[in-house]
């Protein structure tokens, strides 16, 4: 053992000194991950094994497999079936084989169960709403901190999950928590302070796991950004993960890292491929978030900063095997500790993924792509730079109050793939997709151009109204005929789910233009009341 660890030592010098990418004190063998959010969009196990495969050959070795969620759970639990369970959801022997098809491949599965906040699956059981902590009509949620049944309950679920996941660690989520409102709550907070309540679960929970031989890993919003206090307060031996999908600020992130680190606990960076500022494709500017976190973090050199996990959020928002070229770059911008321009990455996917050659008309593709791509108004306000297909009266008054055509530059693109598409020699299917949500992105851009140019042609008579509603509903459900056909072949839902949730749900956006198209009227009423 000290021979061959004697041989990394002295090998892992020689690369640094010969400029590999590990320099700078980032050691290959720590954490390089990626985040699996099963629960918000179950995905077959086929596609789980190319995504580990995928991964495999990028030398990632860490994968966050989250289980739980408001949605419901995404593993048949044994211990507790009367939990809500997800559309399918994967039994033990499945998750089983996961676990071994990552292992072989030198990749860790690390189980996510939300044990705080992001708790409907367990609330919203009949069994356990009285658990329920989160305030009425808010969007975050808790379970209780207090009560001794749901410590019971998450211990079943821990040693549950211990037994399929062999490896060190456990995730026990506690970010975006919002409790305090029920009585046992109430009557806790009236003699100890919110921080001291969030911690001591926090740390029981920690203590638990420790018992089986199990490391805990926790989000590090709330003890970092927002109830600073916590921090203190918390377990030395657990793993915070920092996540902070709008900072490209890299002093901001140090300072972050060296106050984490500084109280003792070990810390991984957690930056976002995609998340709810994204809808059918991440934008350029998100490989800013990657590359500040990978370059601050790569620097480090403190043997509490493990490394960096690809936080990769709700799967029903874009085509499932129109990613790959944004995880390719993603993983590039870590192999390469940032300061990487997410265009580099490109040439080799070309050739490596699609069996084509690389030249200027495929650098225009996606460079036109990337920053042609507009955030989504899900995250917050919408403003100027952020876009939705319109579906409500709200969403067309907003449009016409900025009266501001998209600049689109995707005709090109599409023009370009369809000439291109002979070219492909691998993964034909993930060409199509990608083309798939390039023409998605372009029919929602120019949907909302056509609305402009209808209000402004003043053609507000019953009969032109009618021609034009009939004509976008029509196209709309073609629209989302191909979409949900390609969404659902990697998804494990019914149809039905499938039109209700996919691409951010242009399904309704679908369904109220079919409903205008029966009713001109009510549009017509919303022209005269803008």
């Amino acid at each position: 053992m000290k021979i061959k660890q004697a041989f990394i030592s002295i090998l892992t010098l020689l690369l640094s000194l010969n400029g590999n990418t590990y320099a700078s004190g980032w050691d290959p063998y720590k954490i390089r991950g990626f985040m699996i959010d099963a629960p918000r969009g179950v995905e077959t196990i086929d596609y789980y094994f190319r995504l580990i495969d995928f991964l495999h050959k990028k030398d990632f070795n860490t994968i966050i497999f989250r289980l739980t969620d408001d949605q419901g759970s995404a593993y048949l639990f044994k211990s507790h079936p009367e939990l809500k369970m997800c559309e399918g959801a994967f039994t033990s022997e499945e998750l089983k084989k996961m676990v071994r098809y990552a292992a072989d491949r030198g990749i860790e599965l690390i189980p996510e169960i939300e044990s705080f906040g992001h708790s409907r699956y367990i609330t919203e059981t009949a069994q356990y709403q009285y658990l329920n902590d989160g305030p009425p009509g808010e969007d975050f949620n808790a379970i209780s901190p207090v009560s001794e049944d749901a410590y019971s309950l998450l211990k079943d679920l821990y040693m549950e999950v211990a037994s399929i996941f062999p490896g060190q660690y456990v995730h026990i989520g506690c970010d975006e928590v919002n409790w305090g409102a029920g009585e046992l709550s109430k009557k806790a907070l009236a003699s100890a302070s919110k921080s001291k309540i969030w911690a001591g679960y926090v740390n029981k929970l920690n203590r638990f796991l420790k018992t089986i031989d199990k490391t805990t890993m926790i989000w590090g919003d709330v003890p970092i950004y927002h109830e600073e206090d916590i921090l203190g307060l918390l377990d030395k031996d657990m793993v915070i993960l920092d996540w902070n999908y709008r900072q490209s600020d890299k002093a901001k992130i140090k300072s972050i890292a060296d106050r984490v680190l500084d109280h003792g606990f070990k810390l991984i960076a957690c930056p976002a491929v995609h998340w709810c500022e994204w809808s059918a494709r991440v934008g350029a500017s998100q490989f800013k978030n990657i590359n500040a976190y990978a370059e601050v973090y790569a620097a480090l050199n403190n043997p509490n900063s493990l490394g960096i996990i690809l936080t990769n959020w709700v799967p029903t928002r874009y085509l499932q095997n129109s990613e790959w070229d944004t995880y390719a770059i993603a993983a590039a911008i870590v192999n390469n500790n940032g300061n990487y321009h997410y265009m580099d990455a490109i040439p080799a996917f070309v050739k490596d993924h699609f069996g084509a050659a690389y030249d200027a008309n495929w650098e225009t593709i996606f460079k036109t792509v990337y920053e042609g791509t507009f955030q989504t108004p899900a995250c917050g306000k919408v403003d100027s730079l952020k876009f939705s297909p319109w579906s409500s009266a709200e969403d067309i008054r907003n449009v016409i109050t900025k009266n501001r055509r998209i600049q689109k530059k995707l005709d090109e693109v599409i023009r370009l793939l369809t000439a291109y598409r002979g070219n492909v020699t691998s993964n034909r299917d993930d060409f199509e997709d990608f083309m798939l949500a390039i023409r998605y992105m372009h029919y929602n851009y120019n949907r909302q151009n056509a609305l402009l140019d209808f209000v402004r042609s003043r053609k507000n008579d019953r009969a032109s109204v009618k021609a034009y509603l009939k004509k976008v509903a029509a196209e709309d459900q073609a629209q989302l005929s191909s979409i949900c056909a390609a969404w659902k072949r990697g998804r494990q839902y019914k149809p039905d789910e499938a039109l209700k949730s996919c691409m951010s749900s242009f399904y309704k956006a679908a369904a109220y233009s079919g409903h205008l198209s029966e009713n001109p009227k009510l549009f017509m009423e919303i022209l005269n009341s803008k």
